[in-house]
């Protein structure tokens, strides 16, 4: 199954920024990462997963988003370990509420889609071993890079996570 906005489940995506504490990117057709007018800018997202029964078995959980970067470095997946909301949560108010271990990475790039495998985080959340606060994108300061959001006019460049489960 895949959930996305607009195709099937529910999607929550926002950006926060150091620049601007309360500042909310949570209607936004983009999301971003990385260094913006000098400031750290991070991303996060949350895919409800109510469709997928406890204790399931998830074979593999892959995040796909639409992206554009103005560097090839790393970007960095952690576990989000506070409840937020999209329309709501601040460089303020989330407080550094994320897990400082590195879930998985991938690659920004000039342009196209990236793809990450989440399989292991998705299994956690299913099993209940940790609450579903999603996960947060971030990467080091030398690079911007700007993700399509899941208010973004083009359903199909919006985020996704693509589960298999039995």
């Amino acid at each position: 199954m895949t959930i996305q906005r607009g195709t099937f489940g529910q999607v929550a995506d926002t950006a926060i920024w150091a620049l601007y504490p309360s500042y909310n990117e949570g209607s936004s057709s983009y999301v971003h990462t990385g260094l913006s007018n000098g400031a750290e800018k991070n991303a996060r997202y949350r895919f409800e997963l109510d469709s997928i029964p406890y204790g399931a078995t998830v074979a593999s959980a892959t995040f796909s988003t639409t992206l554009y970067s103005s560097g090839t470095g790393e970007i960095r997946v952690h576990r989000i370990n506070a409840s937020w909301a999209e329309s709501t949560v601040t460089w303020s108010s989330f407080a550094d509420s994320f897990e400082p271990a590195v879930e998985a990475t991938f690659l920004g790039a000039s342009s196209g889609v990236a793809t990450v495998d989440l399989t292991e985080l998705v299994q956690a959340w299913v099993d209940g071993a940790h609450p579903n606060h999603g996960f947060l994108l971030e990467e080091n300061l030398t690079a911007r890079t700007s993700y399509r959001s899941s208010e973004h006019d083009i359903l199909g460049d919006r985020p996704s996570l693509e589960v298999c489960f039995h």
